[in-house]
């Protein structure tokens, strides 16, 4: 991921049009395409450090917030539960790689760790948004 999301979250007081929150919305939505294309090229990766029979792939998981990433095993006959890479059953499987790769893995572990603090800051500011605006809406109907 090149470019880091860059936002200014303070809303002006005047923003009858609602132009500036639906910039940072757009601005937020691309951010979080971005990381989900991210989690496509490491499974990209995976296949062509590991080849076609590595068991393993990445797999989303809602938390009912937010999507996160999970390693998961492809075959009904492993552990199919959602799994950080550090679970007994995975690092029983991944024992068998050399270093160079185990330490990848470990890399590839970290940035989702790292992308699902993104996705989870990103599901926040999103409701935020949508807070801001109902109770704005609801202020603006009200009776005083």
């Amino acid at each position: 991921m090149s470019s880091p999301l860059n936002i200014n979250l303070i809303i002006p007081f005047k923003d009858n049009k609602t132009g500036r929150l639906n910039l940072y919305r757009n601005e937020i939505e691309w951010f979080k395409e971005n990381l989900a294309i991210r989690v496509e090229d490491l499974k990209e990766e995976l296949t062509s450090l590991f080849g076609e029979g590595f068991e393993l792939t990445l797999a989303p998981r809602s938390d009912g917030n937010s999507r996160k990433y999970y390693w998961r095993f492809k075959s009904s006959k492993r552990d199919r539960k959602y799994n950080r890479l550090h679970t007994n059953s995975v690092v029983e499987y991944v024992g068998m790689f050399d270093e160079a790769r185990k330490l990848r893995l470990k890399e590839i572990e970290e940035e989702l760790i790292y992308i699902n603090a993104n996705l989870k800051l990103i599901k926040g500011m999103l409701d935020s948004i949508d807070q801001s605006v109902e109770e704005r809406a609801e202020l603006r109907k009200a009776n005083i």
